[in-house]
């Protein structure tokens, strides 16, 4: 239903329709009457590679107004003078990726990477939405996309993507394994464990292996994918839209896992054959989330 209403303010007619059906097919209390009338109703297509489920979630993190000696990590804003260049828009041919970047001596050159925008880069330019005493938490927040702030009178407030530097992404936990901090069997959760004790400098420079940098907008409400559509925890999942249009539904076979899912994210990390499952919020959904990594099978539903 949320599918329908996003994809109504985008005019997109096939989408609406493939999620009608679907509607239809599903209000029948009869298991094989439903299996039946899929088969009839849509084209099943299985995305032809192997997929690899991983998930995602909404951290929270505590965060005030204004700095002190404890709130000293900034969430910053989209800058003003970020621009989002699409090479198609240039030459259709092109089948590069949507990048970013600035302009300098009437150039598009990139934008400062995580290390730079860590040492400064972006300080005195009231771009400070709010301070948080967790970096590790924000470093989560970068990578999830979006999260919740508790404010101190326990109060909250949404951190929604606002866009990002542009910059290539790298895994935190790849960074530990190629540093030996770790030798396999990541998750979140040991990631946490592992970058809690070292030193500030040592973690900062960990950080900064993944030069990608993401800014935030305030908002209410809950977690929104980019397909413009309120997320539901086990049902969303974030896709890569070059194999899998944005609005399919889809049903997802793997060990722990079996369930009808719709495409409604996307996410710097999510290439290919590879879909994200959105969990929810909050610490509980973080450490299900740390624990997902196994592959299975992706069957599309294409209208016929």
């Amino acid at each position: 239903e949320r599918t329908i209403a996003a994809a109504r303010r985008r005019k997109d007619a096939a989408t609406i329709q493939n999620a009608q059906r679907f509607l239809a097919v599903i209000a029948s209390p009869d298991v094989d009457a439903r299996r039946t009338a899929i088969a009839h109703a849509f084209r099943l297509m299985r995305v032809r590679d192997p997929l690899l489920l991983t998930a995602y979630y909404e951290p929270e993190l505590r965060a005030q107004p204004n700095p002190d000696e404890q709130y000293r990590f900034p969430i910053y804003s989209r800058p003003p003078d970020l621009l989002d260049v699409d090479p198609a828009g240039l030459d259709a041919s092109c089948q590069c990726r949507l990048q970013a970047g600035r302009i300098e001596n009437e150039r598009v050159v990139p934008y400062p990477a995580r290390r730079e925008i860590d040492a400064g880069a972006l300080a005195g330019r009231g771009l400070e939405l709010a301070w948080t005493d967790d970096p590790f938490t924000l470093f989560s927040l970068h990578v999830q996309g979006s999260g919740q702030l508790v404010l101190p009178d326990g109060s909250r407030i949404a951190a929604r993507y606002a866009g990002t530097n542009g910059r290539p992404y790298k895994s935190l936990g790849r960074a530990l394994i190629d540093r030996g901090y770790l030798d396999g069997g990541v998750t979140w959760d040991r990631i946490r464990e592992v970058m809690g004790p070292l030193p500030e400098a040592e973690r900062d420079d960990l950080f900064a292996t993944n030069e990608r940098f993401t800014f935030f907008r305030l908002t209410q409400g809950k977690a929104t994918g980019s397909f413009g559509t309120e997320l539901v925890p086990e049902r969303s999942v974030a896709v890569d839209p070059k194999l899998v249009p944005l609005g399919t539904i889809g049903y997802l076979v793997t060990p722990t896992t079996q369930r009808f899912v719709v495409a409604q994210d996307t996410g710097a990390a999510i290439r290919e054959a590879h879909a994200d499952l959105f969990l929810g919020g909050g610490p509980d959904a973080e450490g299900r989330a740390s624990r997902v990594k196994e592959t299975g099978t992706l069957y599309l539903l294409m209208p016929r």
